[in-house]
């Protein structure tokens, strides 16, 4: 009942909400503080031709372009094989971090589309991470077995990093670029399977 009330509570806050992230703040999932980890060295490289394709190709695939001060928000969190993921290990790539939980129905239903996405672009530099929500690792697992998921999950048992990230509603869709600094934020339910996302996420990994 309490699953099911919280759920309910998530989808009305969805209804109403902008995608706008706090990702200014916060904690790490280690407790010290997040937020601008040091200057950007793609700074100057971004500007220019290939910021703009950047930004049109997230907007093409209804993902809202991030334009505050550069931010690189770093997590420690185990995945389902219960090995430690940081920010760092995914350098050099497009990362798709997906903020989810089992019982959010709008997850759920795009999660099969975000398979497709990761299975097309994957050997191109995706990197398709989905952060579970304060979730028991067994139950995410058979989620995901059941559902023939088959892209890396990380587990945010206390939800500090998505406090860090500052996740409002679920799901919540951040698209980090390959020096670990958020390039757009989609909050909501998206199909990630589409040519016109297909196209998008070409530029992206071309571009950023």
């Amino acid at each position: 009942m309490i699953r099911r009330i919280t759920g309910l509570m998530v989808l009305m806050v969805l209804v109403g909400a902008t995608a706008v992230v706090a990702l200014g703040g916060g904690e790490r999932s280690d407790g010290q503080p997040t937020g601008n980890t040091g200057e950007n060295p793609a700074a100057a490289d971004t500007a220019g031709s290939d910021a703009e394709s950047v930004a049109e190709a997230l907007q093409a695939a209804g993902i809202h372009p991030y334009t505050g001060a550069p931010r690189r928000i770093d997590f420690d969190l185990l995945n389902l094989a219960e090995q430690e993921r940081s920010l760092a290990d995914y350098r050099g790539r497009i990362v798709f971090l997906n903020f989810w939980a089992t019982w959010c129905p709008p997850c759920v239903e795009e999660m099969p589309s975000m398979q497709r996405l990761a299975d097309k672009f994957e050997n191109d530099g995706l990197s398709m991470v989905a952060v579970n929500i304060q979730e028991n690792p067994a139950a995410v697992r058979q989620f995901m077995d059941e559902h023939e998921l088959s892209f890396e999950v990380l587990l945010d048992r206390q939800g500090r990093a998505g406090q860090s990230y500052g996740v409002r509603g679920l799901p919540t869709t951040v698209i980090l670029g390959r020096d670990g600094y958020v390039l757009g934020v989609k909050v909501g339910f998206a199909l990630w399977d589409t040519e016109e996302v297909f196209d998008a996420f070409r530029t992206i990994l071309e571009s950023a």
